[in-house]
Parts: C-alpha cells; structure tokens; sequence
C-alpha cells in the first residue's frame, strides 16, 4: 500500500512541499481536513506523513496548527507504522517536531523523521514580525534582487533537502529531529519564549476581545478583528476557501464564525485584497506561485464533506 501523507495548508506552501515528497516516495496526498471530524482515525497505509506549517503564534503552546494537533491526538493503532513529519517555517520552526514526537508516543506510536524546511516567500520573518509586534517597527522593504536571491537559494536548499528526506523515507530510516541538537535551540530558545509567551499572549487576547480564557482557547476567537472594505464585492471566495467552515456570507459579506484556524487563507486569496483585522496587520499578502485556488478549495469542501 502507498504511503499516505497528510497535509494541511493555507497559503499553500505546505501543499507543495507534500506533493514533492508524494511524488518521490510513491505517496497519496489527503487533506487532514476530510478526516479531522472523525471520532478515531485509523489509517491502514504502513508508511504514514504529516506535513503541515508551524504557527508563530501558537509557539506559546506547541507551534502546531490546532486543526493538525487534533488530527494527531485521535490517531488509533499506529504503533506498528513508519512515521515521519515535515513542518514549513519562515524562520523559526521552535519545538514543533518536538511536540509532534510527544503526540505520536501518547498514541502509542514513534516519530521515525522530522523535518523543518524554510519556505521561500518574501512575507515577514518571525524576527520581522516579533519587531512590528514588540517595537511597532516597519521593516525595511526589501528589493526585488534580494528577495529573488532569497527565494533562489531556499529553492535550491529545498531540492536538495528533498532528495534527503525522500531517501530517508524510502529506506525506513530512524532518529533523525531536526530541531533535537539545535545549539541555538537549546541556549537561546527558552530566553526568546519566555519573552514571546506574554507579548503573544496580550496580542491574542486584544484580538479575541477576552482575557479568562487560555491561550488555545483565544486563538479560535481571534477572528473577531477581520472586516472587509469597500472593495469586497461579494464573491464568496473566502467562503469556499476556509479549511474548517468557518466564514458565512451575511447580506453579501464574509462573517468570522469565531472558530478560526489562523491560517490566513481567507485573507491570502482573496481576489480584491479586501480583508483587513488587526489579525493580518503584521501578515503580507502571499500563496504560493504554484498552487491553484482550486487546490485550497478542494481541501475546505474535504472538511464540508464530512460535516454533511
């Protein structure tokens, strides 16, 4: 049987680093989506893979999309499988594959591989956001020969990381974390969380409008802060798109549901640029160049599916 990896996405840069390692490992691509709703998830494939990116915000918990951690936390049976995960980043992927192992062994199984990759768009860094957050601080535009040297080298850095984790894979390799033995990680991790935990947590707490609830709780809420402008014609885009049914047209404008998975979809693809929020405030407009708004569509009506 093929392996099966599943994906989430909301730009769609985790979609095509999983199509990538489909397409060298023989493997079927599913959107966590079409199955996050079920009570247990038992998956029969014996090679399984998670793909998935990490949220800055959610670093004051576990770096995890929450739809991706309750996807992990109902896995049933998979102590006999082959488990590997790979997490894309803009600069900071924390202790995610960390957290992702510690799921895996309370569901009785083991991660085999964990991955990070830096994706290769030219939205702010964790380090650019942290300053617009903290200081208020514009970063500096960029120039158009800087941001194609950046993407250059990411690209070529990916094609090379891909053979790697392919091969790993193919050969049912064991042991490799990426972030395990990450000397900044270990000296200078715990100092920068321990300042971002209360910084993301007031931010959170202004956006979904409370203070009582804990930090998991707020990020669904933080959706209060979306509106659209003038500009919004309607089209029911950001209807279609939200991975988890979260958004419903009212008098032909999009309505946040308050159960939002920060992914940013929504505000992404929108075709006029007409969602605004102090939720996006510190976020660019940005999907990647070669995933279609049909592929983003597609995972939503997977969710849909279920639902009905």
């Amino acid at each position: 049987m093929n392996p099966e990896i599943y994906y989430f996405t909301g730009t769609g840069n985790s979609l095509f680093i999983a199509r990538d390692i489909a397409e060298n490992i023989n493997g079927k691509l599913i959107p966590i989506s079409s199955v996050v709703k079920k009570e247990r998830i038992t998956i029969s494939a014996q090679i399984i893979g998670f793909v998935f990116p990490v949220y800055y915000a959610s670093n004051c918990s576990s770096g995890i999309p929450l739809i991706v951690e309750r996807f992990l936390y109902k896995l049933d049976n998979i102590n006999s499988k082959y488990i590997f995960a790979v997490c894309t980043h803009s600069g900071m992927p924390g202790t995610t594959l960390e957290e992702v192992s510690k799921i895996c062994k309370s569901r009785g199984g083991e991660l085999a591989g964990g991955f990070t990759v830096l994706t290769y768009n030219d939205a702010p860094s964790i380090g650019e956001k942290l300053k617009k957050i903290i200081f208020r601080k514009e970063s500096m535009n960029k120039s158009t020969f800087k941001i194609q040297k950046r993407h250059q080298k990411v690209v070529e850095h990916w094609k090379e990381k891909l053979t790697h984790i392919s091969n790993y894979i193919n050969n049912k390799e064991k042991g490799e974390l990426e972030t395990r033995k990450s000397i900044t990680k270990l000296i200078f991790a715990p100092l920068i969380y321990l300042l971002m935990k209360p910084v993301f947590k007031k931010r959170y707490q202004k956006l979904s409008n409370t203070s009582r609830l804990p930090f998991k709780e707020m990020i669904p809420l933080a959706d209060r802060s979306f509106f659209v402008d003038e500009s919004c014609s309607g089209c029911g885009i950001c209807v279609r798109i939200c991975p988890v049914n979260n958004i419903k047209l009212t008098n032909g404008k999009p309505i946040w549901q308050n159960h939002c998975e920060n992914c940013f979809a929504c505000f992404s693809w929108c075709p006029n640029e007409s969602i605004y929020g102090e939720i996006v405030s510190y976020a660019e407009h940005y999907h990647h160049s070669t995933v279609k708004i049909t592929d983003i569509i597609d995972q939503a009506n997977k969710f849909r599916e279920v639902e009905n």
